[in-house]
């Protein structure tokens, strides 16, 4: 019996990851996959039993490679404040290069309600612990206090989806530090009205 390589793998991962960029999930067939990676359909079926095991393999793949990524941008950041622009340059930069993957995981959102897998847990679970040991970081350097560290994660990371899905390319080459001058700071100013 051949076993199963991790090159192949990857290389039908990369080529499904491709296709779910361009279509929607309904619509890229296995058979699209085998020939995008350049491997029969009965190859791609050994590796995969179907579309949704590959679908969350593509998933718990990129889950690790965005925890990878977001760890390593922001340790070579200094300081609390370096390290919070540093982590949002990360996740901009992250989908920016997948944007498919917004999509992939509002429907293994949707599959988890139903009691299947959702492989992107681990990615949403470290990056909210990232966010909030920067937070305290930020405390402790006394470069910044943020009140209720658990709910500025969520408006951060949720304003930042927002931020990715809906605001136009090319980004400014400024973007992760005004919206973190703009978290931190507060987006507004209390008791002033401007025409600007």
């Amino acid at each position: 019996m051949r076993t199963k390589t991790p090159a192949y793998s990857e290389k039908m991962l990369e080529a499904a990851g491709k296709l779910f960029g361009t279509r929607r999930f309904h619509e890229v067939r296995m058979d699209d996959v085998a020939t995008e990676a350049d491997v029969s359909k009965g190859t791609l079926y050994r590796y995969f039993r179907d579309k949704e095991e590959m679908y969350l393999a593509l998933l718990a793949r990129a889950s690790q490679q965005f925890v990878s990524e977001l760890r390593a941008r922001t340790e070579a950041a200094d300081g609390a404040r370096a390290r919070l622009v540093a982590i949002v340059e990360a996740i901009v930069s992250f989908f920016d290069r997948q944007p498919h993957l917004f999509d992939l995981i509002q429907r293994a959102e949707i599959r988890r309600e139903l009691g299947a897998a959702f492989p992107w847990q681990q990615a949403r679970d470290e990056t909210l612990r990232l966010v909030q040991d920067i937070f305290k970081q930020g405390r402790i350097e006394g470069t910044f206090a943020v009140r209720r560290p658990e709910l500025a994660a969520l408006l951060l990371l949720g304003g930042l989806r927002a931020v990715i899905r809906f605001s136009g390319q090319p980004r400014p080459i400024h973007l992760a530090k005004d919206v973190v001058d703009d978290f931190l700071g507060g987006a507004a100013v209390v008791g002033h009205a401007s025409n600007n």
